[in-house]
């Protein structure tokens, strides 16, 4: 009988069965270009140094993405991890090279540091 799930195929078949360096001290020489895909709101309340607002929930996400440089690789990143996931989806979908940092506590643990 095969198993209901196989995690380990399922991780590699979405590209998560390697665990990526996000932090700021790997990724900032890479010139790593750092999306906060959370609300304007939220996004004005406090961000990572260095990110643009990028909000994966408004309708014109997907026209922003299609203007987003291909060559570029980009750190996505929203409040507790579920809509960076969404946004690092849609991205890759449409042929971009995306990091998804998860959220801003995981961002702020890996090194990378709020303000302007």
């Amino acid at each position: 009988a095969l198993p209901i799930c196989d995690m380990g195929l399922f991780a590699n078949m979405f590209g998560k069965g390697e665990k990526a360096d996000l932090t700021a001290e790997t990724l900032k020489p890479q010139r790593v270009k750092v999306l906060d895909v959370r609300s304007r709101r939220e996004y004005q309340g406090g961000h990572i140094a260095g990110a643009k607002s990028m909000d994966v929930s408004s309708p014109d996400f997907a026209q922003a993405v299609k203007r987003l440089n291909a060559k570029t690789t980009y750190l996505v990143y929203c409040q507790s991890g579920s809509r960076s996931s969404r946004a690092a989806g849609a991205m890759r979908g449409a042929g971009l090279t995306v990091l998804d940092g998860g959220g801003m506590r995981k961002m702020q643990s890996n090194g990378w540091t709020i303000g302007p």
